[in-house]
């Protein structure tokens, strides 16, 4: 009798890793919803409370420098378990806020930054890791259930806020997070060699030899990296991307209920463009392995900018629901494609948990300054436009950058 073919243990890591890339975010994937109701409660402004989102991105920067260092060398498994216990510590903690500056610490500290970091940086490069045959398919399904995670928390937030008040929401929802990411993290293993096994198709495929453009095969020292032109334009087109839509993110739901739109139906927005997201973070991570980053983050960067547009016209709710689809169409494609496109420019044996991290400081300084500035420009403005501007501004800088990298040649696998 012919021996049972045994699931690989990538599958493992890689459903592992959706369910703690969905709940991880529960909290900072729905901080749109969360304006308003602290509006009302504090009287706080609105570019007081974006605040905490953008200093969620700017503490973090060291933190994911930091986890991109620790995972290369020591592995994720211990990091992942204690960012499970401050994300959910943190949550719980929210539901006691009185003043400013608790927020700042609970939501921008605890939750966004810390928290965070471990699972940002470390999680899209292990998957990566685990899988050779079929990489951009286990990429995309990774990518494409972050985009669930407002889906099912933007509206669960909104609803609990609005019937069970700010304390219980968070307490409840907290103690559930902090659960599932301690255990979920139990699952996940750094490389297949920490199991003693190699990465899914492996052992029947060449690797794929580094994308030309890069001046060195397969360095061995972030050093040597870092001294590429490839890294710092990497590093500038996630920063303007991330900046254009966090305007868009954090601020969507406002702009709709103050055009006169229901904060559920407004909710439910943020909630439509995270679900349609889930297209193009599963389509554009298949694409990048296929065709690489210039073509994928120019698609990408393009068809997040225009679609702003809409929102300069949009008085009704079929409206930001229309923009919603387009805009989530592409934007969930200027972040999946990155560890791809690193391991396609420098190698199987670069550190590229480390590349990966410092390309997140661009994105984290981006999403730092779109948060801020969608609710800065608001206070002195009165209205949304100027932030629209500037959202559709910035991806409009973002696409000559794309169109800088070099091109994709396609390797035989």
């Amino acid at each position: 009798m012919a021996p049972t073919k045994r699931l690989h243990y990538a599958w493992i890591v890689l459903i592992a890793a959706c369910v703690l890339n969905i709940v991880s975010r529960a909290d900072s994937a729905s901080f749109g919803v969360f304006i308003d109701p602290l509006v009302a409660q504090f009287g706080w402004k609105r570019g007081d409370i974006s605040f905490a989102y953008s200093l969620a991105f700017l503490a973090g920067l060291p933190a994911v420098v930091i986890m991109g260092w620790l995972g290369d060398r020591y592995g994720a498994r211990p990091m992942m378990v204690g960012a499970g216990f401050l994300i959910g510590g943190g949550t719980v903690l929210l539901g006691t806020i009185k003043e400013l500056w608790q927020f700042y610490v609970f939501y921008g500290l605890f939750v966004g930054s810390l928290g965070n970091a471990a699972f940002t940086v470390l999680l899209p490069v292990i998957v990566t890791r685990w899988f050779h045959r079929h990489m951009g398919i286990a990429s995309g399904i990774y990518w494409a259930a972050q985009g669930l995670g407002p889906v099912i928390f933007a509206p669960l937030f909104r609803w609990l806020l609005e019937t069970r008040g700010w304390a219980d929401t968070f307490s409840v929802v907290g103690v559930v997070v902090g659960g599932i990411l301690v255990l979920g993290s139990l699952f996940i293993h750094n490389s297949p060699a920490d199991k003693g096994l190699t990465p899914y198709g492996a052992e029947d495929a060449p690797e794929i030899p580094p994308v030309a453009g890069a001046k060195v095969a397969a360095p061995v020292r972030l050093r040597e990296i870092l001294r590429q032109r490839i890294v710092w334009v990497l590093m500038a087109i996630h920063h303007v991307g991330c900046a254009g839509h966090a305007i868009i993110l954090a601020h969507v739901v406002s702009v709709a209920t103050f055009q006169g739109v229901s904060g559920i139906e407004a909710a439910g927005v943020l909630a439509t463009i995270a679900g349609t997201s889930v297209i193009s973070r599963f389509g554009f991570s298949v694409l990048a392995e296929r065709l690489g980053g210039r073509t994928v983050l120019a698609i990408s960067l393009l068809g997040q900018g225009l679609p702003v547009i809409i929102l300069f016209f949009a008085h009704e709710a079929w409206t930001f629901y229309l923009f919603a689809v387009i805009f989530g169409l592409c934007y969930g494609g200027e972040m999946v494609g990155f560890p791809i496109i690193n391991r396609q420019f420098f190698g199987a044996k670069a550190p590229l948990s480390s590349i990966f991290s410092f390309e997140m400081l661009g994105a984290g300084t981006g999403m730092a300054l779109g948060g801020w500035l969608g609710g800065a420009l608001f206070d002195m403005s009165g209205d949304y436009v100027w932030s629209l501007l500037a959202s559709f501004l910035l991806g409009c800088i973002g696409l000559p950058l794309a169109l800088s990298l070099p091109r994709h040649k396609k390797t035989s696998s």
